[in-house]
């Protein structure tokens, strides 16, 4: 079984510290999120908050809004989730909140943005590695109206005095060389929800993804996840470093799956830069690995890219 070192290729630095954090800087967070009323109902029932204006547009209606209504916890949730990669994502615990204020009511279908400036930021006296960041963070509409604002605080890591770092990019296909190799940041652990929900999702009709039973007896001795998602899921953690200014998925070859992926697995990614070709289409070779170091994803794939203004 192939064995792959990912902490030997450079990192694809994701998130910031706390130097970077200097009282009066702002974050103009660059991921934008549509609200879809399946995501409202979604959340609202998870959380079992019943009340008939997040999901029933009759009685919405009759209370004087346009449409159903928008959990304001779930307005909460996507631009407190927009501001994470810039402000909290390297590490640090969420510690508290204050001043939550809704401006108006949001509506199935509007898109929020987020802004985030820093209000205090102070070492900590009982973690040396760590310091404590407060920030203002506003949700706003395409038009820049504001719909929420609060605060917030988090542990935010100091930096680490010595790291293997890739360069930093864009992400356009000038910035892709042959034989450039980078791991990427983030890492994701499959959960016994994957291994169900995924394959039902695409209507994978293979019972050794979703029955206990049929796999008992088996080589594996449990259900293991099927290869899409495994494929998918090393796809997705690279895509934000190799796909942010994509215009079109070319295709995909060599698709290997070298060891089975099981529920508790925690999957990292890599990739090595193949090919750039003129018309900005460029080859990656994504490779997947376990906590265990083995190889249970290869896959090369074309993606076209956006030039450099």
């Amino acid at each position: 079984m192939s064995k792959i070192d990912l902490t030997a290729w450079p990192l694809r630095e994701r998130g910031t510290y706390f130097e970077d954090h200097v009282i009066g800087r702002s974050f103009d967070h660059h991921w934008g999120r549509t609200i879809h009323a399946s995501d409202n109902i979604e959340f609202s029932t998870q959380m079992l908050a019943f009340n008939p204006e997040y999901f029933n547009r009759e009685v919405a209606l009759e209370r004087g809004h346009r449409d159903e209504v928008v959990n304001p916890l779930l307005v909460f949730g996507v631009v407190f989730g927009l501001s994470v990669e810039d402000l909290s994502e390297a590490g640090g615990p969420f510690l508290g909140g204050t001043d939550v204020t809704y401006h108006r009511s949001v509506y199935p279908g509007e898109t929020l943005y987020a802004r985030s400036t820093v209000v205090d930021a102070r070492t900590s006296t009982s973690r040396p590695d760590t310091g404590i960041v407060t920030w203002h963070t506003e949700g706003r509409t395409a038009d820049g109206e504001v719909v929420i604002d609060f605060h917030r605080t988090n542990l935010v890591r100091r930096r680490p005095a010595e790291q293997n770092l890739a360069p930093e990019f864009e992400g356009y296909a000038e910035d892709f060389i042959p034989g450039a190799k980078f791991r990427h940041a983030r890492t994701r652990t499959v959960t016994d929800l994957d291994l169900n929900g995924f394959t039902l999702l695409v209507m994978n009709s293979a019972v050794g993804h979703f029955s206990d039973g049929a796999m008992a007896d088996s080589e594996f001795g449990e259900r293991i996840n099927f290869g899409g998602m495994s494929l998918s899921l090393t796809i997705g953690l690279a895509t934000q470093d190799t796909s942010g200014q994509a215009i079109r998925e070319v295709g995909m070859t060599d698709i290997k799956f070298p060891a089975p992926v099981k529920r508790g697995d925690t999957i990292g990614a890599a990739t090595e830069v193949l090919d750039v070709a003129a018309d900005g289409v460029v080859t990656f070779r994504h490779i997947g690995v376990n906590q265990r170091g083995d190889l249970v994803v290869q896959v090369t794939r074309r993606v076209q890219l956006k030039h450099r203004p």
